[in-house]
């Protein structure tokens, strides 16, 4: 099993904590969690990071998220997640403050699909400004084509952070929507989850991001500019 990428156990392990998500059921069931979730997961992150990295042209470091719920701020104590999240990005980038990100790839294996991602989840100021000042510009024609062509290959637009554009922005701009970001990422769920599976399913995961890489391309320029 070590190695050899998520199997149909990976899946059913994630719906039986989702159903017994207590510390002393994950105790019962800790030698299922290295084996099925654990072990695989380290496998698949090692090798979607040499793929997407060859995709992209950048070495990338990834991080992979804890199992255990930061229950410090929440009225949810169940204590841990009922998925397994990775995130890669390039090792030439940093993190700028708290929340900022470099353009990442994202990954989460949820109990009956998986989920993949491309963008930042939250600009650094510096990123921001650059980013309002090219939407209002003829340059932001670009990445309003990006997002349809996302869209057509079947991804999601992350929500948008605000209710109104932000003060300076025209409100008639046409690209006033994007302007409510504070981040941007875009999404693509795979309800098949047996095609990502085994050995090679790290490959097939690469497939379903490879064609959000322009959109994550256009993010890594916005950075370079400020860098």
């Amino acid at each position: 099993m070590n190695g050899s990428g998520f199997q149909p156990e990976t899946f059913r392990f994630l719906e039986e904590l989702a159903a017994n998500n207590t510390r002393d059921w994950f105790e019962a069931h800790k030698a299922d969690y290295q084996r099925f979730v654990r072990d695989p997961a380290d496998a698949v992150r090692g090798r979607l990071a040499e793929t997407l990295s060859r995709l992209c042209g950048h070495d990338l470091t990834s991080k992979q998220f804890r199992i255990n719920r930061d229950l410090r701020f929440t009225r949810d104590k169940t204590p841990y997640n009922t998925h397994v999240r990775m995130a890669f990005w390039p090792q030439d980038t940093a993190f700028q403050g708290k929340d900022a990100q470099p353009p990442s790839f994202f990954l989460s294996v949820e109990a009956d699909h998986v989920r993949t991602g491309a963008g930042c989840m939250r600009f650094s100021k510096p990123v921001l400004g650059s980013f309002l000042q090219t939407l209002e510009s003829d340059n932001g024609e670009d990445i309003g084509d990006l997002i349809t062509h996302m869209t057509a290959a079947g991804f999601e637009m992350s929500a948008p952070d605000l209710a109104k554009v932000p003060r300076g922005f025209p409100a008639g701009h046409p690209r006033s929507g994007l302007a409510r970001h504070k981040g941007l990422a875009v999404w693509r769920d795979v309800s098949d989850i047996g095609s990502l599976q085994g050995a090679n399913g790290h490959e097939a995961i690469a497939r379903v991001i490879e064609p959000a890489l322009p959109f994550w391309r256009w993010l890594m320029t916005l950075h370079a500019h400020l860098t």
